[in-house]
């Protein structure tokens, strides 16, 4: 018999398990399930969002949203991947009692495409801020060529800051001479993976979320304000050059007829140019509700690692370490039906993707 069997992470610290483990079983299969019913979709629907961006006009918001679509594509690979071994796991399936481990050595990929995706979104936060606020001054000031090296900037330090933590531990295989069998083991470097460890936490998952997260509501407020304050100045406009002008004399009828030649080829260009602010106030739109549905599905994972920092039960390995599953699966549920909604914010507010996605891949006459 050469089967290979894993060694299960139990906790390490005294005390009873917050949860039983028959039931956490249970609600592991639930949640998972629920991971797989929008992980996988996501996927498909994160694949269209980079084809499609790919096949229209490049700008910096393009290429934003770009990276968030291969960043929210990653981490639902990896999520799917987890989830589906999560699940042969609970049902206690023979071959796959190393699956613990491989999940283990995933999450780490995963963390690094979250934690990509959340500073691309701060990015597109900011960058929409600024443009909202300062109009004139920043109307130059984020291009495609700018935005793409900010992007993969974005990519390269969160790689820098997982890569310690993820090489502070090594996989080794030892034989059990009971029944012939090989166990997976994670030896964990202790002198290194502690310091990581909790300089990830305390870094990466709680103060630079701490603050991307304050970036984001700040500069959400900041365009809603930008927004409305747009909207009653063009409404202002609008009414006073729709007001009636009375008493006018035979001398202000003709230069007014006179000026009626120059004000028809000025309204062609009106017209351009209301397209346009209505395409922009789309674009700002289609940022800011993609923002605010990141700052909402983020929220809970932002509890759950400030509620790691003050608890040292609630870790891997210690007494609480049933409900640390139990409740990220859960924040896993979140961050799948966060990648999966993006791609029908684009289809409602981005003309350009859904005349592109209605006329070549649902192959439906375009809407303008």
């Amino acid at each position: 018999m050469n089967s290979s069997t894993s060694l299960e992470i139990v906790p390490s610290q005294p005390g009873a398990p917050l949860i039983n483990d028959h039931i956490v079983n249970y609600i592991m299969v639930m949640l998972c399930f629920m991971i797989l019913t929008f992980s996988l979709p996501s996927i498909v629907l994160n694949i269209f969002n980079v084809y499609i961006f790919l096949n229209t006009k490049l700008d910096s918001v393009t290429v934003c949203f770009i990276s968030l679509a291969l960043t929210d594509l990653s981490a639902m690979l990896l999520l799917s991947n987890n989830a589906v071994f999560s699940i042969i796991v609970a049902f206690g399936v023979g071959w796959g009692k190393n699956l613990p481990i491989y999940t283990y050595v995933l999450s780490f990929g995963f963390s690094l495409s979250m934690d990509s995706s959340s500073a691309t979104t701060t990015y597109i936060a900011v960058q929409r801020g600024l443009c909202v606020a300062f109009p004139f001054l920043m109307r130059h000031a984020f291009n495609k060529n700018r935005s793409l090296v900010i992007c993969g900037s974005i990519f390269l330090v969160m790689l820098c800051f997982s890569l310690p933590r993820f090489t502070a531990f090594k996989l080794k295989t030892i034989s059990d001479p009971v029944d012939n069998t090989s166990t997976i083991v994670v030896f964990e470097n202790l002198d290194s993976w502690d310091a990581f460890d909790s300089f990830y936490t305390m870094f990466v998952k709680t103060a630079l979320v701490f603050i991307e997260y304050g970036t984001m509501i700040v500069c959400t407020v900041a365009i809603t304000i930008g927004m409305r304050s747009s909207s009653k100045l063009k409404q202002k406009s609008t009414s006073l050059s729709d007001q009636p002008q009375s008493h006018k004399n035979s001398k202000d009828k003709d230069e007014e007829k006179h000026r009626s030649c120059k004000d028809s080829n000025a309204n062609g260009e009106d017209q351009l140019q209301k397209k346009k602010d209505s395409r922009e106030a789309l674009v700002v739109k289609q940022s800011l509700i993609v923002v605010l549905i990141h700052v909402i599905f983020t929220t809970p994972r932002i509890f759950a690692y400030l509620y790691q920092v003050v608890e040292p039960r609630y870790k891997l390995g210690g007494q609480f370490h049933n409900l640390f599953f139990v409740f990220f699966t859960a924040i896993n549920v979140t961050d799948s039906i966060n990648a999966f909604v993006n791609f029908f914010v684009y289809l409602k507010f981005n003309s350009k993707f859904r005349n592109y996605f209605l006329s070549t891949i649902y192959k439906r006459k375009a809407i303008g």
